[in-house]
């Protein structure tokens, strides 16, 4: 099982080539890459570690009504999916926010029906596989696609090809009260990147708001709405061993890329270092 790190939330990121050298000398295996970048795989090469996923900035502007800026967006993420081949990247993490984030989630499926068969088939073309966040999007409409079971039911009857699958991340299914296990053995061989973050809960302001966010005070950490709020690996609720011995069942071995959005360890390059050091740890003591 290779342990690695998603750079985006992270002080650290200000400078990826010194990042990359951190992480290679206290014995992470991966570092995702902000794009497909010969510079960014580069710096992992001299570390020692492997690429983990990789990030299209054209993605962006993919969803959108517009016909022509759409068309466009597709022909440079193509571009940028045969750049990151070129490079050996293998994993193209794709988080499906429509250009508009006020629209419905069922109006931005007929849109993403019109561009992903062709996504896909490049991406099945190159090797490369497609994995989706399923992180809802910000309050209050969640726009995001491809976060939950219906959505991906939805999403593999269109484009079946298994070069379509997840990044299997159990915090936001935790957070949504989706049974992370369960989308293990339904979508199992689809998962093809897990993002290692977990979810608490503080039963103290469930009971004071629902499952609502605070109306008269703003949360005590960042990534959280009182309620709940994103945490290392082994400090909430997520199975973790249960997770790896079921992927391992199932001949899979992704990379666990540490995503730090934990409030308690975001603000400063110190408290990132503490936070994925304690994360590697937990990691390593549940995986074989």
């Amino acid at each position: 099982m290779k342990i690695g790190v998603r750079p985006g939330p992270l002080h650290l990121n200000r400078d990826f080539n010194a990042l990359a050298q951190w992480l290679g000398e206290n014995d992470f295996d991966s570092l995702d890459l902000t794009a497909p970048d010969a510079n960014q795989k580069k710096a992992l090469d001299e570390a020692g570690l492997v690429p983990g996923s990789f990030d299209c900035p054209s993605l962006g502007g993919l969803l959108t009504e517009d016909e022509g800026a759409r068309t466009e967006a597709a022909a440079s993420l193509k571009e940028e999916l045969s750049q990151a081949a070129a490079l050996g990247l293998k994993t193209f993490f794709a988080c499906f926010v429509p250009v508009d984030r006020t629209a419905p989630r069922a109006k931005t499926f007929e849109i993403w029906k019109t561009v992903a068969p062709e996504i896909v088939e490049h991406c099945e073309s190159l090797g490369i596989n497609l994995a989706m966040e399923p992180w809802p999007g910000p309050a209050p409409e969640y726009p995001t696609l491809g976060t939950t079971r219906e959505q991906w039911r939805a999403m593999f009857a269109v484009v079946p090809a298994n070069a379509l699958g997840l990044c299997y991340d159990p915090s936001h299914m935790a957070r949504l009260g989706i049974d992370y296990l369960r989308v293990l053995r339904e979508f199992g061989d689809r998962v093809h990147h897990v993002h290692a973050k977990d979810t608490a809960f503080d039963d103290e302001v469930l009971y004071l708001t629902g499952q609502m966010p605070l109306s008269f005070s703003a949360p005590a950490f960042k990534c959280s709405e009182g309620w709940w709020r994103y945490c290392i690996p082994g400090y909430g609720v997520v199975d973790w061993r249960s997770i790896v011995t079921d992927l391992l069942a199932l001949g899979r071995d992704p990379v666990f890329s540490i995503e730090l959005e934990d409030g308690v360890y975001m603000d400063d390059e110190d408290g990132n270092r503490c936070g994925l050091l304690a994360s590697l740890d937990y990691l390593r003591s549940v995986s074989r």
